[in-house]
């Protein structure tokens, strides 16, 4: 364990719990500066002691943020090893001792955890859920039905990040209070490279699997080549267990640059900023993070018109949307569209889109949003 401590401070505390998983949600020192002017956090950041996604070091810049403590907590344990019990009843024991006011769990809750989260006091803790429901995304969807069921219907509050997901989780979970804050945008620095002016780059990153139908993106490319559209690349990065699936429907190679890996999160900046618009052909999604990534760096989006996307892309503002159910063949409209008509709407789609990120996802909107759904439960009952 590793503590980043401030000097001591006589606001009122709340303790912030968040695995790694999840990091990348609350990691942002804007919003984190606007939460401090009226409360101190103590924020336990959980860790696999083996592959975490970040390490200590990656939080050195907020060392000397007023008010806010970091305390590393690894585990050697995998999800489903029955010593994750102690090691979630550890947490509990480390958030109780500061006397927080607020309790602010962004995490998932899974078959060990539940005992845990049942000792929580349910009048000042928060328990984040980022789906409303067990969807065709989860593994193991009967034991983690029945490990929503049993924390959420515990709980009074619950903060959630996209307005159709809470319209699920109020269906099935209807007495619990809901806040509604949109995810943050995703910064992983400043880019080095400008977007090339001799053709058109579509960007698809992530985690390849079924759900995300990247084959719909690589068709269309080829489908649109054939008629004649050769101005613009296709960029595919991300870990893929079986590319050699992907990879035979790619019928025109020299449109294609594929980098099958886990991509490091100081290669992500460069490849935003070197690509014009993010596609998300998805078969089904609760919400994309990604998407955050591409707003922060001004990339627009185009992405099936599923209620995850249409959430935050305003066609022809930040981005395009298609039928997912005839998802080629209108993603090949769009991108004939975008590439014909890329000299005289580009510029416009970028000035468009930076007003829109500004107005919903500046750190001051978001914070201030967190502040007030923290004082209405300190302001609540206590007991």
């Amino acid at each position: 364990m590793n503590n980043h401590s401030n000097t001591i401070s006589k606001k009122r505390t709340i303790a912030w719990v968040t695995p790694d998983y999840f990091v990348d949600c609350d990691f942002n020192p804007d919003i984190l500066s606007g939460i401090l002017k009226e409360f101190d956090i103590h924020w336990f950041i959980l860790l696999p002691l083996f592959n975490a996604r970040f390490k200590e070091d990656d939080f050195n810049g907020l060392k000397n943020i007023h008010g806010l403590n970091i305390e590393f907590i690894y585990s050697r344990h995998r999800q489903r090893d029955p010593r994750r019990l102690l090691f979630y009843f550890n947490i509990y024991r480390k958030t109780i001792r500061l006397k927080p006011v607020v309790i602010y769990l962004n995490c998932v809750p899974d078959p060990y955890f539940v005992p845990v989260l049942w000792l929580f006091n349910k009048n000042k803790t928060i328990l984040c859920a980022h789906d409303g429901g067990v969807n065709g995304g989860f593994d193991f969807k009967l034991i983690t039905t029945i490990a929503f069921g049993l924390s959420y219907r515990f709980f009074k509050y619950v903060c959630m990040f996209s307005k159709s997901q809470a319209e699920v989780f109020h269906s099935n979970f209807p007495g619990v209070n809901i806040f509604i804050i949109n995810l943050a945008l995703k910064s992983y620095g400043e880019s080095t490279m400008p977007r090339p002016a001799d053709e058109i780059t579509f960007l698809s990153f992530g985690v390849i699997n079924y759900s995300k139908n990247i084959e719909s993106l690589i068709n269309a490319a080829c489908n649109i080549y054939e008629q004649g559209y050769h101005d613009f690349k296709i960029s595919i990065n991300g870990f893929c267990t079986n590319w050699d699936f992907y990879e035979a429907q790619i019928r025109y190679p020299q449109i294609f640059n594929c980098d099958i890996r886990i991509i490091g999160n100081s290669e992500i900046p460069n490849l935003f900023n070197t690509a014009h618009y993010f596609v998300q052909p998805y078969r089904h999604m609760s919400q994309s993070g990604a998407v955050k990534v591409a707003f922060n760096y001004n990339v627009p989006v185009i992405a099936s018109n599923l209620p995850g996307f249409t959430d935050e892309i305003e066609d022809g503002v930040n981005g395009y949307l298609f039928d997912s159910d005839n998802d080629v063949k209108n993603l090949e409209d769009i991108m004939v569209k975008v590439i014909t008509r890329h000299n005289s709407d580009y510029c416009k789609l970028l000035n468009q889109m930076a007003v829109y990120t500004d107005e919903n996802y500046s750190s001051k909107t978001l914070s201030e949003k967190y502040l007030k759904m923290f004082n209405q439960i300190v302001d609540g009952p206590n007991d």
